[in-house]
Protein backbone atom coordinates (compact mmCIF):
# COMPACT_ATOMS: atom_id res chain seq x y z
CA UNK A 1 0.00 0.00 0.00
CA UNK A 2 1.24 3.46 -0.83
CA UNK A 3 1.30 5.76 2.14
CA UNK A 4 1.68 9.51 2.08
CA UNK A 5 4.42 10.87 4.26
CA UNK A 6 4.46 14.60 4.79
CA UNK A 7 7.98 15.86 5.05
CA UNK A 8 7.94 19.51 6.12
CA UNK A 9 10.56 21.43 4.20
CA UNK A 10 12.17 23.29 7.09
CA UNK A 11 15.14 22.80 9.36
CA UNK A 12 14.19 20.12 11.87
CA UNK A 13 14.19 21.23 15.51
CA UNK A 14 16.67 19.41 17.64
CA UNK A 15 18.98 18.44 14.79
CA UNK A 16 22.57 17.87 15.88
CA UNK A 17 25.08 20.52 14.87
CA UNK A 18 26.93 19.41 11.77
CA UNK A 19 30.33 20.61 10.59
CA UNK A 20 30.36 21.43 6.90
CA UNK A 21 32.91 20.69 4.32
CA UNK A 22 36.19 19.13 3.56
CA UNK A 23 39.32 21.08 2.64
CA UNK A 24 40.46 18.86 -0.21
CA UNK A 25 41.14 20.57 -3.52
CA UNK A 26 40.78 19.14 -7.01
CA UNK A 27 43.37 18.60 -9.69
CA UNK A 28 46.66 20.41 -8.89
CA UNK A 29 46.38 21.85 -5.34
CA UNK A 30 49.29 24.29 -5.74
CA UNK A 31 47.95 25.62 -9.03
CA UNK A 32 44.41 26.00 -7.74
CA UNK A 33 45.65 27.73 -4.57
CA UNK A 34 47.36 30.34 -6.69
CA UNK A 35 44.28 30.92 -8.76
CA UNK A 36 41.53 30.93 -6.15
CA UNK A 37 40.52 33.28 -3.34
CA UNK A 38 40.75 30.71 -0.59
CA UNK A 39 37.03 31.22 -0.02
CA UNK A 40 35.12 27.92 -0.27
CA UNK A 41 32.00 27.73 -2.40
CA UNK A 42 28.97 26.97 -0.27
CA UNK A 43 25.36 26.23 -1.18
CA UNK A 44 21.85 26.92 0.01
CA UNK A 45 18.67 25.63 -1.60
CA UNK A 46 15.04 26.64 -1.35
CA UNK A 47 12.32 27.49 -3.80
CA UNK A 48 10.74 30.75 -4.84
CA UNK A 49 7.58 28.72 -5.38
CA UNK A 50 7.55 27.27 -1.88
CA UNK A 51 6.82 30.22 0.37
CA UNK A 52 5.44 30.50 3.85
CA UNK A 53 2.26 32.51 3.34
CA UNK A 54 2.66 34.45 6.57
CA UNK A 55 6.37 35.28 6.46
CA UNK A 56 6.92 35.13 2.69
CA UNK A 57 10.30 33.44 3.12
CA UNK A 58 11.86 30.70 1.08
CA UNK A 59 11.39 27.19 2.38
CA UNK A 60 14.55 25.22 3.02
CA UNK A 61 15.36 22.27 0.81
CA UNK A 62 13.89 19.08 2.25
CA UNK A 63 15.96 17.33 4.84
CA UNK A 64 18.36 14.39 4.45
CA UNK A 65 18.38 14.70 0.66
CA UNK A 66 20.88 15.61 -2.05
CA UNK A 67 20.91 17.58 -5.28
CA UNK A 68 23.32 17.58 -8.22
CA UNK A 69 25.22 20.76 -9.13
CA UNK A 70 26.80 21.89 -12.40
CA UNK A 71 29.17 24.86 -12.56
CA UNK A 72 30.40 26.65 -15.68
CA UNK A 73 33.60 28.69 -15.42
CA UNK A 74 33.55 31.79 -17.62
CA UNK A 75 36.98 33.21 -18.31
CA UNK A 76 36.29 36.83 -19.18
CA UNK A 77 32.72 36.26 -20.28
CA UNK A 78 29.20 36.21 -18.96
CA UNK A 79 26.27 33.82 -19.12
CA UNK A 80 24.00 35.15 -21.83
CA UNK A 81 21.64 33.81 -24.44
CA UNK A 82 24.55 33.40 -26.84
CA UNK A 83 27.40 32.66 -24.48
CA UNK A 84 25.43 30.06 -22.52
CA UNK A 85 25.65 27.91 -25.63
CA UNK A 86 29.42 27.72 -25.41
CA UNK A 87 30.20 27.37 -21.69
CA UNK A 88 30.97 23.88 -20.43
CA UNK A 89 30.15 22.35 -17.00
CA UNK A 90 33.78 21.46 -16.37
CA UNK A 91 34.19 23.26 -13.04
CA UNK A 92 31.57 21.09 -11.33
CA UNK A 93 29.78 18.22 -13.04
CA UNK A 94 26.93 16.50 -11.22
CA UNK A 95 28.49 17.30 -7.86
CA UNK A 96 26.42 15.84 -5.04
CA UNK A 97 25.44 18.35 -2.34
CA UNK A 98 23.79 16.86 0.73
CA UNK A 99 21.41 18.71 3.03
CA UNK A 100 20.91 17.67 6.65
CA UNK A 101 19.51 19.77 9.49
CA UNK A 102 20.06 23.04 7.66
CA UNK A 103 23.67 22.28 6.68
CA UNK A 104 24.77 21.73 3.06
CA UNK A 105 27.91 19.66 2.52
CA UNK A 106 29.89 18.30 -0.40
CA UNK A 107 33.37 16.93 -0.98
CA UNK A 108 35.95 17.76 -2.12
CA UNK A 109 35.47 21.49 -1.51
CA UNK A 110 35.90 23.90 -4.42
CA UNK A 111 37.04 27.52 -4.10
CA UNK A 112 36.01 30.74 -5.75
CA UNK A 113 38.29 31.94 -8.59
CA UNK A 114 40.49 34.87 -7.63
CA UNK A 115 40.22 36.90 -10.84
CA UNK A 116 37.01 38.92 -11.08
CA UNK A 117 36.62 37.96 -14.74
CA UNK A 118 36.47 34.26 -13.84
CA UNK A 119 32.82 34.19 -12.90
CA UNK A 120 30.89 30.97 -12.34
CA UNK A 121 27.36 30.04 -13.39
CA UNK A 122 25.51 27.32 -11.48
CA UNK A 123 22.54 25.05 -12.19
CA UNK A 124 21.14 22.12 -10.19
CA UNK A 125 18.54 19.39 -10.18
CA UNK A 126 17.08 17.15 -7.47
CA UNK A 127 17.17 14.45 -6.27
CA UNK A 128 20.81 13.66 -6.96
CA UNK A 129 21.45 10.57 -9.05
CA UNK A 130 24.97 9.41 -9.90
CA UNK A 131 23.52 7.84 -13.05
CA UNK A 132 21.14 10.63 -14.01
CA UNK A 133 20.20 10.40 -17.70
CA UNK A 134 21.44 13.72 -19.09
CA UNK A 135 21.21 14.52 -22.79
CA UNK A 136 22.69 17.16 -25.04
CA UNK A 137 20.02 19.80 -25.63
CA UNK A 138 17.66 18.72 -28.40
CA UNK A 139 19.00 15.14 -28.57
CA UNK A 140 17.34 11.88 -27.58
CA UNK A 141 20.52 9.81 -27.62
CA UNK A 142 23.67 11.96 -27.19
CA UNK A 143 24.88 11.93 -23.60
CA UNK A 144 25.62 15.24 -21.88
CA UNK A 145 29.15 15.30 -20.44
CA UNK A 146 31.57 17.76 -18.86
CA UNK A 147 32.66 18.75 -22.37
CA UNK A 148 29.12 19.51 -23.56
CA UNK A 149 27.93 23.10 -23.76
CA UNK A 150 24.96 24.87 -22.20
CA UNK A 151 22.36 23.22 -19.98
CA UNK A 152 21.35 19.58 -20.38
CA UNK A 153 17.99 18.00 -21.07
CA UNK A 154 16.92 15.32 -18.55
CA UNK A 155 15.31 11.99 -19.36
CA UNK A 156 13.29 10.95 -16.32
CA UNK A 157 11.02 8.06 -15.35
CA UNK A 158 8.35 9.02 -12.83
CA UNK A 159 7.46 6.47 -10.14
CA UNK A 160 4.77 8.68 -8.63
CA UNK A 161 6.67 9.23 -5.39
CA UNK A 162 9.89 10.99 -6.43
CA UNK A 163 9.79 14.76 -6.76
CA UNK A 164 11.95 15.97 -9.68
CA UNK A 165 13.15 19.55 -9.20
CA UNK A 166 15.23 21.85 -11.39
CA UNK A 167 16.79 25.15 -10.37
CA UNK A 168 16.86 28.56 -11.91
CA UNK A 169 20.25 29.43 -13.40
CA UNK A 170 22.46 31.32 -10.92
CA UNK A 171 24.50 33.29 -13.43
CA UNK A 172 27.79 35.17 -13.23
CA UNK A 173 28.54 34.44 -9.57
CA UNK A 174 31.71 35.55 -7.74
CA UNK A 175 32.93 35.09 -4.18
CA UNK A 176 31.41 38.53 -3.46
CA UNK A 177 27.96 37.30 -4.47
CA UNK A 178 25.87 36.44 -1.41
CA UNK A 179 29.03 36.15 0.71
CA UNK A 180 30.23 33.18 -1.30
CA UNK A 181 27.02 31.18 -1.02
CA UNK A 182 25.21 30.00 -4.15
CA UNK A 183 21.48 30.19 -3.45
CA UNK A 184 19.37 27.89 -5.59
CA UNK A 185 15.67 28.40 -6.28
CA UNK A 186 14.09 25.06 -7.22
CA UNK A 187 10.97 24.46 -9.28
CA UNK A 188 8.75 21.36 -9.54
CA UNK A 189 9.09 19.54 -12.87
CA UNK A 190 6.19 17.15 -12.23
CA UNK A 191 2.50 17.48 -11.41
CA UNK A 192 1.01 16.61 -8.01
CA UNK A 193 -2.39 14.88 -7.92
CA UNK A 194 -4.21 14.36 -4.61
CA UNK A 195 -7.19 12.01 -4.52
CA UNK A 196 -10.10 12.25 -2.06
CA UNK A 197 -13.33 10.26 -2.00
CA UNK A 198 -16.79 10.43 -0.43
CA UNK A 199 -19.96 8.37 -0.83
CA UNK A 200 -23.35 9.64 -1.97
CA UNK A 201 -25.87 8.07 0.39
CA UNK A 202 -28.37 10.49 1.88
CA UNK A 203 -30.35 7.68 3.55
CA UNK A 204 -27.44 5.66 4.95
CA UNK A 205 -28.48 2.46 3.15
CA UNK A 206 -25.04 1.07 2.33
CA UNK A 207 -21.36 1.25 3.13
CA UNK A 208 -18.49 1.92 0.73
CA UNK A 209 -14.96 0.67 1.47
CA UNK A 210 -12.19 1.72 -0.93
CA UNK A 211 -10.04 -0.98 -2.56
CA UNK A 212 -7.95 0.67 -5.25
CA UNK A 213 -7.36 3.90 -7.17
CA UNK A 214 -4.94 4.02 -10.10
CA UNK A 215 -4.17 5.82 -13.33
CA UNK A 216 -4.12 3.56 -16.37
CA UNK A 217 -2.31 4.00 -19.67
CA UNK A 218 -0.14 7.01 -18.92
CA UNK A 219 3.47 7.76 -19.85
CA UNK A 220 6.09 7.32 -17.17
CA UNK A 221 9.21 8.37 -19.13
CA UNK A 222 9.86 11.61 -20.96
CA UNK A 223 12.53 14.26 -21.58
CA UNK A 224 12.48 17.53 -19.67
CA UNK A 225 13.81 19.97 -22.26
CA UNK A 226 15.26 23.42 -21.67
CA UNK A 227 15.09 26.40 -23.97
CA UNK A 228 17.65 29.18 -23.57
CA UNK A 229 16.07 31.17 -26.38
CA UNK A 230 12.75 31.84 -24.65
CA UNK A 231 11.91 33.59 -22.40
CA UNK A 232 14.31 36.46 -22.93
CA UNK A 233 16.15 36.03 -19.65
CA UNK A 234 18.87 33.36 -19.96
CA UNK A 235 18.67 32.67 -16.21
CA UNK A 236 15.08 31.40 -16.49
CA UNK A 237 15.01 29.08 -19.51
CA UNK A 238 11.67 27.58 -20.40
CA UNK A 239 11.35 23.91 -19.51
CA UNK A 240 8.81 21.55 -21.10
CA UNK A 241 8.20 17.81 -21.45
CA UNK A 242 8.53 15.96 -24.77
CA UNK A 243 9.73 12.72 -26.38
CA UNK A 244 7.70 10.34 -24.23
CA UNK A 245 8.99 6.78 -24.48
CA UNK A 246 8.79 3.33 -22.96
CA UNK A 247 5.11 2.83 -23.67
CA UNK A 248 2.12 3.52 -21.45
CA UNK A 249 1.95 2.24 -17.90
CA UNK A 250 -0.32 2.03 -14.88
CA UNK A 251 0.44 4.28 -11.93
CA UNK A 252 -0.96 3.10 -8.56
CA UNK A 253 -2.37 5.91 -6.45
CA UNK A 254 -3.83 4.03 -3.48
CA UNK A 255 -4.41 0.36 -2.75
CA UNK A 256 -5.96 -1.42 0.22
CA UNK A 257 -3.93 -4.08 2.01
CA UNK A 258 -6.27 -7.11 2.17
CA UNK A 259 -4.29 -8.54 5.09
CA UNK A 260 -4.60 -5.43 7.24
CA UNK A 261 -8.14 -4.38 8.13
CA UNK A 262 -6.88 -1.52 10.27
CA UNK A 263 -6.11 0.56 7.20
CA UNK A 264 -9.54 0.15 5.58
CA UNK A 265 -10.95 3.42 4.27
CA UNK A 266 -14.71 3.51 4.79
CA UNK A 267 -16.28 6.50 3.09
CA UNK A 268 -18.72 8.89 4.72
CA UNK A 269 -21.57 10.75 3.08
CA UNK A 270 -20.77 14.38 2.41
CA UNK A 271 -17.24 14.24 3.85
CA UNK A 272 -14.27 13.69 1.53
CA UNK A 273 -11.61 11.34 2.89
CA UNK A 274 -8.02 11.92 1.65
CA UNK A 275 -6.57 8.78 0.06
CA UNK A 276 -3.15 9.55 -1.40
CA UNK A 277 -1.12 11.81 -3.63
CA UNK A 278 1.13 10.97 -6.57
CA UNK A 279 3.49 12.91 -8.81
CA UNK A 280 2.96 11.87 -12.44
CA UNK A 281 4.77 13.05 -15.55
CA UNK A 282 3.06 16.14 -17.05
CA UNK A 283 1.31 15.04 -20.24
CA UNK A 284 -1.72 15.20 -22.49
CA UNK A 285 -4.61 13.04 -21.27
CA UNK A 286 -6.87 12.98 -24.32
CA UNK A 287 -5.76 9.53 -25.50
CA UNK A 288 -8.34 6.75 -25.11
CA UNK A 289 -5.72 4.69 -23.24
CA UNK A 290 -5.74 7.09 -20.27
CA UNK A 291 -8.13 6.00 -17.53
CA UNK A 292 -8.90 6.59 -13.90
CA UNK A 293 -9.62 3.20 -12.32
CA UNK A 294 -11.55 3.05 -9.02
CA UNK A 295 -12.40 -0.17 -7.19
CA UNK A 296 -14.54 -0.36 -4.05
CA UNK A 297 -16.65 -2.71 -1.92
CA UNK A 298 -20.34 -2.07 -1.32
CA UNK A 299 -22.03 -3.51 1.79
CA UNK A 300 -25.73 -3.44 2.69
CA UNK A 301 -28.34 -5.20 4.82
CA UNK A 302 -30.30 -7.97 3.16
CA UNK A 303 -33.43 -6.24 4.45
CA UNK A 304 -32.89 -2.48 4.22
CA UNK A 305 -35.56 -1.95 6.86
CA UNK A 306 -34.07 -4.44 9.33
CA UNK A 307 -30.62 -3.44 10.67
CA UNK A 308 -30.29 -6.90 12.27
CA UNK A 309 -30.56 -8.67 8.92
CA UNK A 310 -27.54 -10.26 7.24
CA UNK A 311 -24.92 -7.94 5.76
CA UNK A 312 -24.15 -8.66 2.13
CA UNK A 313 -21.31 -7.20 0.08
CA UNK A 314 -19.79 -7.17 -3.35
CA UNK A 315 -16.78 -5.53 -5.01
CA UNK A 316 -17.18 -3.41 -8.10
CA UNK A 317 -15.17 -0.92 -10.11
CA UNK A 318 -15.52 2.13 -12.33
CA UNK A 319 -13.32 3.40 -15.18
CA UNK A 320 -13.43 7.01 -16.31
CA UNK A 321 -11.45 8.63 -19.10
CA UNK A 322 -8.80 10.93 -17.62
CA UNK A 323 -9.66 13.50 -20.27
CA UNK A 324 -13.12 13.70 -18.71
CA UNK A 325 -11.83 13.85 -15.15
CA UNK A 326 -9.44 16.70 -16.02
CA UNK A 327 -11.60 18.35 -18.66
CA UNK A 328 -11.82 21.59 -16.68
CA UNK A 329 -8.02 21.98 -16.83
CA UNK A 330 -7.60 21.21 -20.52
CA UNK A 331 -7.38 17.40 -20.21
CA UNK A 332 -3.70 17.56 -19.32
CA UNK A 333 -1.33 17.60 -16.36
CA UNK A 334 1.02 20.59 -16.20
CA UNK A 335 4.33 20.82 -14.36
CA UNK A 336 4.44 22.63 -11.04
CA UNK A 337 0.66 22.30 -10.68
CA UNK A 338 -1.22 20.72 -7.77
CA UNK A 339 -4.54 19.05 -8.57
CA UNK A 340 -7.10 17.83 -6.04
CA UNK A 341 -9.63 15.29 -7.34
CA UNK A 342 -12.66 14.50 -5.17
CA UNK A 343 -14.51 11.32 -6.16
CA UNK A 344 -18.21 11.00 -5.28
CA UNK A 345 -19.14 7.32 -5.24
CA UNK A 346 -22.54 5.65 -5.38
CA UNK A 347 -23.08 1.94 -6.12
CA UNK A 348 -25.86 2.52 -8.64
CA UNK A 349 -24.61 5.63 -10.41
CA UNK A 350 -21.52 6.64 -12.38
CA UNK A 351 -18.73 8.20 -10.35
CA UNK A 352 -18.95 11.95 -10.15
CA UNK A 353 -15.91 14.09 -9.53
CA UNK A 354 -14.73 17.61 -8.93
CA UNK A 355 -11.25 18.93 -9.72
CA UNK A 356 -9.49 21.95 -8.24
CA UNK A 357 -5.97 23.12 -8.96
CA UNK A 358 -3.36 25.71 -8.03
CA UNK A 359 0.39 26.30 -8.18
CA UNK A 360 2.34 23.66 -6.32
CA UNK A 361 3.69 25.74 -3.48
CA UNK A 362 2.56 27.91 -0.59
CA UNK A 363 0.58 25.49 1.58
CA UNK A 364 2.00 22.40 -0.13
CA UNK A 365 5.53 22.29 1.23
CA UNK A 366 5.90 18.55 1.26
CA UNK A 367 7.23 15.64 -0.71
CA UNK A 368 5.98 12.09 -1.04
CA UNK A 369 7.80 8.85 -0.39
CA UNK A 370 6.80 5.22 -0.55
Amino acid sequence: MLNRIIRIMATAAGCALLLAGCSLRLDNPALEMAQDTGVPISFYAGSALLLDDAQQTKAAYYDDSSFGVFAFKQSGGSWSQLNSKKWKPDFLFNQEVHHSCGVYTYSPTRYWPNAAVNTLTFWAYSPYDANVDLLVKGSTSNAYTSTSVGLPDIRFTADGQTDLLYSDVEADQTYMTNSGTVQFDFNHALALVDIKAEKIDEDGLYGVTMKEVSFKGIYATGILKNSTASPASPTTPAWSWDNYSGGRHDLPVWEDDPLDNSDDVVLAHGTATPLAGVMPLPQDLTNDACWLHVEFEVSYHEDPLDPSSAVLSYTTSRNVYLRDVFYSVGSAWAKNTHYTVTLQISPDRPIQFTVSWDDWGADHNYHLSS
